[in-house]
């Protein structure tokens, strides 16, 4: 029988009906389809934190999390943090090498299964063995019933209900083989069964299997229920589909490559992982399509594919996991037809058109594609600074070394040059007015250019000798006003253009920006809702215009860093800021309300490669970021030019990923839901996670201990939040998560209560107050000398109390050492010192390595010497004017005063090296007490919060590399 392509592709793409088990994609798809290349294509392997490189099969759970099923375990991912099952005690297998998993609807079940035939169950947080099937099992399937199919490799087909063993079809039952691949049961009922020696079919109400003649005597590889209701086959030399009952025939002839796996998505995508040809992609748009090793594919041996929740696909292979997802960038490069890929400048026509200016030449990005703007002209071999359209539509194009082009569309009908009214050659902005005429900055000041009365063309040049405080200009702004912004390398100008005759008169105002953390260098300028915005070297400066105020974004007010290169504003009013570590976005409410004053922090996020970005360099130029007439940003990197749709942003945000409370610890020890916490309790820590795929980096997240926290708290990207020695009462704590702009998720929860000290409770004071009052009275019979002295010695008795009490809040009973509380207010008074008197500190927090071998060795009497031990070491390490407390548990904090980044990390390894010389035989005679280290520094991150947590952060750094180590940061 003879196939043509469209016969072939009509087979797949018919009607709708239900699917495969593989299929775990819950969102409706509603996006169009794209080419395989088209896809933001990531891959992890060991290095990334997977297990092992080859992920043999792929699920996801209710909760969003993937299971890979691999040699080296059961792994679980949550987008960031890959989370491996191989402690064979825990999970009750007799081996980590895992071959197969599956999910099960009706209970939320993980099951996996392996190489040496053991079979385990993830429920609620705890692993379960079931009845093994040895040497190996090849397959698990989980049916609508719930019931549990195992194809073995020697015990045939087995069936388990309710987690036992029930039931097994063997040879006896009419199997070809006891060696089974793989098994389904469709959706009327019936048992399909691929053994090494073809396929097999229990119908509804037989008792035997019967064979599928049609396919031959081999191995079967892969079966999957098409939406169409019908049964499509993978074997070892191409694909076979179902016809009626049990009539098959060969179906897609040249795909004739041993299958691996099969998939088909909601939107009839029909997917095929091969053994060594990569992955092929047959769909009604792009027909057939094969991705490999020659495309990005890390092994061309596909293992499985699932599409997510979230839209993306994932193929697992011999060389890692791959997910392909669409980017939230598109960036083009030569590849697709610019003319260069260092990018600088960009700019839009009339048409839509968006003009791309490289160090190569000119090109131009429309609808029918990209391609060199001016092909046969010295446009296409400049070195492009800037450019800009004026209102008759011809672009003007500022190069590096040849002056300033003209192009009006079909050819240049002007060039200015130092041979031609410029002083320079090198044109860095261009700002052009009907009426003014063009304004070129350049390294040796402005140049403007205009047509005197007699339609000739003049300039006349503004330097420092005008007023300008440095003639390296940067930027140009013309306002509404018909005033004149210049930025250069040494500040900012204003300058009032009055015309005279023929010529102009520039008057020219410096602005102070000193009291704007000192910022000189302005990258770019632009006009926006009535403010001015200049993207500096010391963070972004926005201009009220009408009311002439100042004020400075950096770092305070949560910006990653101060130096941006350009600054734009979407179709959705988002403030996005260009810089040579990525774009950064700002929320139009989140700006708005600090500006207005209603709020101290940016909501703030920040794009890199994962995105979709070729690089996250973001170049200087005139300008290189600019917002498109469809609301678009486009931005000029380093390697090709971006677009981000903010309608992605929002589309994806609209789709928040669910959040989940993963483990709960009060001083290192485990804590279940609704418990008790005893009165000596210091510190409980709570550790969350999205599981998200589209932006996993970029999840934000807030969190709300009710009961103690007022409203939400943002943690950004941080997944863990910790309280130290909370006050008595019933708590919930709430944490909820959303991609950049979206939707916050719906909270998970967990509900606690905090003990108090029996001193602190209600019933002890009443009792105390009434033994006191009778005291009182049996002294006031007695004598009233008596009474008096008495009454003298109670007061004194609560004056020392509560001094007492006061002193028990703030200090840690086992050291002496200042607690946490009293650590978070020793920090807030230094770091507001510092900014008053313009100095640094240093932030190192130690985290005594291996305690919990300590503990479980030795029993807890002898950690706290230990711990006790430390303190005394770091006591006598620290200046006067040095701080040092108990953070909670084994982990002590040190405030090193008036330092910087690099005296606190050699005042931090003396710290790390005494201790490690310190002799502790006495107590653990078999064990090494070192520390690692984490290092701030106030001159990097000036705020509370960001202060923690880089410190912090250093310090999972120097636990991850090993330990008994300091780390800092940046």
């Amino acid at each position: 029988m003879k196939y043509t392509l469209f016969s072939l592709l009509a087979v797949f793409f018919c009607i709708s009906a239900p699917g495969s088990s593989a299929a775990v994609y819950e969102k409706e798809a509603t996006g169009e389809q794209r080419p395989l290349n088209d896809y933001l294509v990531r891959h992890w392997e060991t290095r990334d934190g997977l297990p092992h490189n080859s992920v043999n099969e792929l699920i996801q759970d209710d909760k969003g999390y993937l299971w890979l099923a691999t040699w080296q375990g059961p792994a679980r991912f949550n987008g960031r943090r890959f989370d491996i099952y191989d402690n064979l005690r825990e999970t009750g297998l007799p081996d980590i090498g895992m071959y197969t998993a599956a999910y099960s609807d009706c209970d939320s079940s993980i099951y996996v299964a392996g190489s040496r035939g053991g079979i385990a169950r993830f429920y609620d947080g705890h692993w379960e063995a079931l009845e093994s099937a040895p040497p190996f099992v090849n397959h698990l399937f989980t049916d609508d019933n719930c019931n549990l199919w195992v194809s073995t490799s020697e015990l045939g087909l087995l069936v388990y209900k309710n987690n036992q063993r029930t039931a097994q079809f063997t040879t006896n039952h009419g199997l070809n083989s006891m060696f089974v691949y793989e098994s389904l049961v469709d959706s009327q009922g019936n048992l399909w069964a691929a053994t090494n020696k073809g396929l097999q079919v229990k119908k509804v109400g037989k008792a035997r299997f019967e064979t599928i003649t049609a396919i031959p005597e081999r191995l079967v590889t892969a079966l999957l229920e098409l939406q169409n209701g019908t049964l499509l086959v993978g074997t070892e030399n191409g694909l076979y589909q179902q016809k009626v009952n049990t009539e098959f025939e060969r179906t897609l002839p040249e795909i004739d490559r041993r299958i691996s796996t099969l998939f088909q998505s909601p939107d009839k995508q029909l997917w095929l992982g091969t053994y060594r040809d990569g992955l092929i992609r047959i769909s009604d748009k792009y027909g057939t399509e094969i991705f490999d090793t020659s495309e990005g594919l890390p092994n061309n041996h596909v293992l499985d594919i699932i599409q997510d929740r979230e839209g993306s696909f994932w193929v697992s292979t011999h060389g890692g996991l791959v997910q392909f997802r669409d980017a939230l960038f598109s960036t083009y490069t030569k590849k697709d037809g610019l003319t260069g890929n260092y990018i600088r400048a960009l700019a839009e026509s009339d048409k839509s058109e968006i003009i791309v200016g490289s160090s190569n030449g000119v090109s131009v990005v429309d609808e029918t594609g990209v391609s060199a703007l001016a092909p046969d002209t010295p446009l296409n071999e400049q070195s492009v600074l800037s450019m800009a359209y004026d209102d008759t539509q011809q672009l003007h194009v500022g190069t590096y070394t040849d002056g300033l082009y003209i192009w009006n569309g079909e050819r240049i009908v002007r060039h200015f040059d130092t041979n031609n009214l410029l002083k320079a050659d090198e044109v860095r902005q261009i700002e052009l007015d009907p009426k003014l005429g063009k304004f070129l900055a350049t390294p040796l000041g402005i140049t403007h250019l205009y047509q005197n009365s007699e339609g000739q063309w003049v300039s006349q040049h503004i330097s420092q000798e005008d007023g300008l405080t440095n003639n390296y200009t940067t930027s140009l702004h013309l306002d509404k006003t018909g005033r004149l912004w210049a930025g250069s390398a040494r500040g900012v100008v204003s300058i009032n253009i009055v015309a005279k005759n023929d010529a102009f008169d520039y008057q020219i105002t410096p602005v102070d920006l000193t009291e704007l953390n000192n910022a000189e260098l302005a990258f770019h300028i632009t006009e926006h809702s009535g403010y001015l915005w200049m993207a500096t070297d010391r963070g972004l400066i926005a201009h009220n215009l009408s009311k002439n105020t100042w004020k400075i974004f950096n770092r305070d007010q949560g910006l990653p860093f101060d130096n941006f290169m350009s600054v734009a504003f979407d179709g959705n009013g988002n403030l996005w800021l260009g810089s040579n570590r990525g774009p950064v976005m700002i929320e139009h409410d989140s700006f708005t309300k600090v500006l207005a004053g209603q709020a101290d922090k940016l909501n703030v996020q920040r794009f890199s490669e994962v995105d979709g970005l070729e690089s996250a360099q973001i170049n200087s130029g005139g300008p290189s970021m600019l917002q498109a007439r469809d609301g678009s940003i486009w931005l000029a990197t380093s390697n090709g030019v971006s677009e981000v749709d903010p309608k992605t942003i929002t589309e994806i945000g609209n789709l928040p990923p669910e959040v989940n409370i993963e483990s709960v610890k009060a001083d290192g020890e485990t804590v279940i839901f609704g418990e008790k916490l005893s009165a000596e309790t210091d510190r409980i820590v709570f550790e969350f996670v999205a599981p998200g795929y589209l932006m996993a980096e970029q999840i934000d997240y807030q969190v709300r201990l009710v009961g103690f926290d007022e409203n939400w708290v943002n943690k950004n990207s941080l997944n863990s939040a910790e309280y130290t020695t909370l006050p008595a009462n019933d708590y919930i704590f709430q944490v909820r998560a959303r991609y950049p702009g979206g939707q916050w998720s719906q909270p998970d929860y967990f509900a606690f209560r905090q003990s108090a000290h029996i001193w602190m409770q209600a019933w002890f004071w009443i009792v105390a107050s009434l033994a006191v009052a009778l005291l009182a009275l049996v002294g006031v019979k007695a004598r009233l000398n008596q009474h008096n002295q008495t009454r003298l010695r109670l007061e004194k008795m609560v004056k020392e109390k509560t001094a007492d009490l006061e002193t028990m809040a703030r200090q840690d009973p086992l050291t002496n050492l200042g607690n946490r509380r009293a650590f978070d207010e020793r920090l807030q008074h230094e770091l507001s010192r510092c900014r008053r008197d313009g100095t640094y500190l240093s932030l190192a927090i130690l985290d005594v390595d291996y305690f919990k071998d300590v503990n479980d060795h030795y029993l807890h009497t002898v950690g706290d010497k230990v711990l006790v031990r430390i303190a005394e070491v770091l006591r006598d390490e620290i200046r006067d004017i040095d701080y040092v407390a108990r953070w909670g548990g084994e982990e002590f904090a040190v405030l090193i005063t008036n330092s910087e980044l690099e005296v606190a990390k050699e005042a931090s390894e003396r710290m790390r090296e005494r201790i490690a010389a310190t002799p502790f035989d006495d107590l653990v005679e078999d064990m090494k007490i070192t520390v690692s280290i984490g290092v701030a520094s106030s001159f990097h991150y000036a705020d509370h919060a960001g202060l923690l947590i880089a410190a912090d952060q250093a310090l999972y750094q120097a636990k991850s590399a090993g330990r008994n180590r300091m780390e800092s940061k940046p």
